[in-house]
């Protein structure tokens, strides 16, 4: 769990790579293949350019609650924190990937509200998926740093995750490779979701 300590440097909530046992992990039968557990959730953020001193500009959330259920996606845009310099911290070719302008920004949810909700759509102490790794985890820890409120989930590798099975690893990255990203973090998030879901049901 990360913990917020306002008297500490920014830090990054750790990531989860270990096989977890709680809802929305992989679990295991007797040492076997991996089990799908609902529900299912993934994060996704598109941030002021691709380095761990940037900022989050955007964030988004996929859950699946069951296979053959409808897979739900919320995502906002993120006003900029005051203490956040991102003049120092745009990078224009960012932009022309996620297509996020600075203007836009004016529109987004504040730190504050952004992680409320994000909590809210959580279980505690239940494991989110993501596939940017270390990038993923300090732009969590920057918005919840900015927000004063800890994030009351764990970040998990799905990376790390899906190479505990090898016919798994294959579907879901074949799947991944068949459909390009958005680029948005709703979107994004869902991508990753529903091809999780269609990799472990083999379809």
């Amino acid at each position: 769990m990360f913990i917020i300590d306002r008297g500490l440097a920014r830090e990054s909530p750790r990531m989860d790579t270990a096989t977890d046992h709680s809802a929305g992990s992989f679990q295991t039968e007797n040492g076997g293949r991996p089990q799908l557990s609902f529900p299912l959730f993934f994060i996704d953020f598109e941030a002021s350019a691709l380095t761990l001193e940037s900022f989050p500009i955007e964030v988004g959330i996929a859950i699946a609650r069951g296979v053959e259920g409808t897979i739900e996606t919320w995502s906002t845009l993120i006003a900029p924190d005051p203490q956040w310099t991102l003049d120092d911290q745009w990078d224009p070719d960012a932009e022309r990937v996620h297509g996020i302008r600075r203007w836009d920004l004016r529109h987004g949810l504040s730190a504050v509200e952004a992680m409320a909700k994000l909590n809210a759509f959580v279980q505690p102490n239940q494991i989110v998926w993501c596939d940017g790794g270390h990038y993923d985890a300090h732009w969590l820890g920057t918005l919840a740093i900015a927000a004063g409120i800890a994030p009351a989930f764990r970040l998990g590798d799905i990376g790390t995750m899906v190479r505990t099975d090898v016919e798994i690893c294959d579907l879901y990255n074949a799947a991944l490779a068949s459909s390009l990203p958005p680029h948005r973090a709703g979107p994004d998030a869902r991508r990753l979701c529903e091809t999780l879901v269609r990799a472990l049901t083999r379809e």
